[in-house]
């Protein structure tokens, strides 16, 4: 169900992304025939094309949210309908404002020096969990997850580096073989769209991943506690 909707909410963004970027680079200039035909866009009103790429946008956010309230609730058949509603206006918000603090915390600390950044990208990294499972506003997320993370920090760091290397390379390959297929089948801007879609049901995976690790450091620091 998740991967399911990732997918359609994927290629709804897409198309109305490429829509409206198209459409404002036409209105500034000519564009060769080449670059519109490699880009899967639709001929909408830039007002039209931009509502449906925030809108899609935000929705894939969401399913973000339920998905981690999924994953760390345990949940394999099934999703709670409460994980859909629960506070997610509040949720939401509080997502995009503690992604953008937490983009430039990572930003600084990469900035003064390497390590800082790498650092404050691990420490703040289960911000947004903190958000979905326990509906804490994004400071008090990052407060938490620079608690539950200390201490775990280079075990984290190994998980990352793991994850994000083989998790770059698949889908790096598999995009660029499926989009060099379907494109000499159907043709330049479907390939585009599939190679954007291949890479959806790997976010679901590394979602799943983290939020074990979640769940393990909480069940960690309550045993501590006790």
């Amino acid at each position: 169900m998740l991967t399911l909707a990732y997918v359609v909410l994927g290629i709804i963004w897409q198309v109305a992304f490429y829509s409206a970027f198209l459409t404002l680079l036409q209105s500034s200039s000519d564009l060769p025939a080449d670059a519109t035909q490699a880009l899967p866009a639709l001929d909408l009103p830039l007002a039209v094309s931009a509502s449906v790429s925030v809108i899609s946008l935000l929705l894939l956010q969401v399913m973000s949210i339920v998905a981690i309230r999924t994953f760390v609730g345990g949940h394999s058949s099934s999703i709670p309908s409460e994980y859909y509603t629960r506070n997610m206006v509040l949720a939401i918000v509080n997502t995009i404002l503690g992604g953008l603090i937490y983009s430039l915390l990572v930003f600084i600390g990469t900035i003064l020096f390497i390590i800082p950044g790498i650092i404050a990208y691990v420490a703040f990294l289960f911000m947004m969990y903190y958000i979905a499972v326990e509906d804490d506003n994004f400071v008090a997320a990052l407060r938490n997850s620079w608690a539950l993370t200390r201490g775990n920090w280079i075990p984290l760091v190994v998980i990352l580096f793991i994850i994000f290397v083989v998790l770059a390379i698949v889908p790096g390959i598999l995009s660029v073989i499926a989009s060099a297929v379907v494109s000499a089948v159907a043709g330049p801007a479907i390939g585009t769209l599939m190679a954007g879609i291949i890479t959806l049901p790997f976010s679901l995976i590394v979602l799943g991943i983290l939020s074990e690790a979640f769940v393990q450091l909480r069940e960690s620091e309550e045993t501590a506690d006790v």
